[in-house]
């Protein structure tokens, strides 16, 4: 039964059940945990080697591709990272995790719109994700949005008013819209709650400065 629901995940429904035997669960085990042992050792190339005969029998199942999406992602790939989880979310739209994936992608691409908009679809799912309200939040400051970032921060802040990430983000697009008043106070609350924060540190001196 365990067999049966993992391949579920592994292949898409329409397989036909002999093609589901074409590999024994135990093959396919090894050859992910294989690849997980080469991902941590930063060999990336030979992870997806490690998962190619996977791929080979099952190149239309939602985990292989998310799995070959992240490694290329790793690599630097970005075409072939999200050509992968593009595939990986027609097989389950509703994926946050491939959508948070391609979000990162765009973002080291620093294509904001992209960022935004992947993070908008996440939020018609799960309004509070925190992952997804940051980079959304972070994607409308890039593109100078700001008093629709400030909303999202507030949001969340609302429910974790002690969040460090948020409350960072907030002194940031005060600095940028050059309300240093309310700038200092978040960047102090920042380091009322994380005495180390050398980020919040060096903006406060900035504005110190001014």
């Amino acid at each position: 039964m365990v067999k049966r629901l993992f391949l579920g995940l592994l292949v898409v429904i329409t397989v036909a059940v002999s093609e589901l035997e074409a590999l024994s669960i135990e093959t396919i085990n090894e050859a992910y945990y294989t690849s997980y042992a080469l991902e941590k050792a930063e060999d990336y190339s030979r992870a997806i080697e490690a998962l190619s005969p996977i791929y080979e029998v099952y190149p239309n199942s939602y985990t292989i591709n998310f799995r070959f999406g992240w490694l290329r992602y790793l690599q630097g790939h970005f075409a072939d990272a999200l050509a992968h989880y593009r595939k990986a979310l027609a097989i389950y739209p509703a994926s946050v995790e491939v959508m948070s994936c391609i979000s990162l992608v765009h973002k080291d691409r620093f294509d904001w719109t992209k960022v935004e908009e992947e993070n908008s679809k996440i939020l018609k799912i799960d309004n509070f994700n925190k992952t997804a309200n940051y980079w959304y939040a972070y994607a409308l400051k890039s593109q100078k949005k700001h008093k629709q970032a400030q909303s999202v921060c507030m949001k969340m802040l609302t429910i974790y008013p002690t969040d460090v990430t948020f409350l960072f983000l907030m002194g940031k697009i005060m600095f940028e819209v050059g309300n240093a008043e309310k700038s200092l106070y978040y960047f102090g609350s920042v380091i009322t709650l994380d005495p180390y924060n050398t980020g919040a540190k060096e903006y406060i001196a900035k504005l110190i400065e001014n």
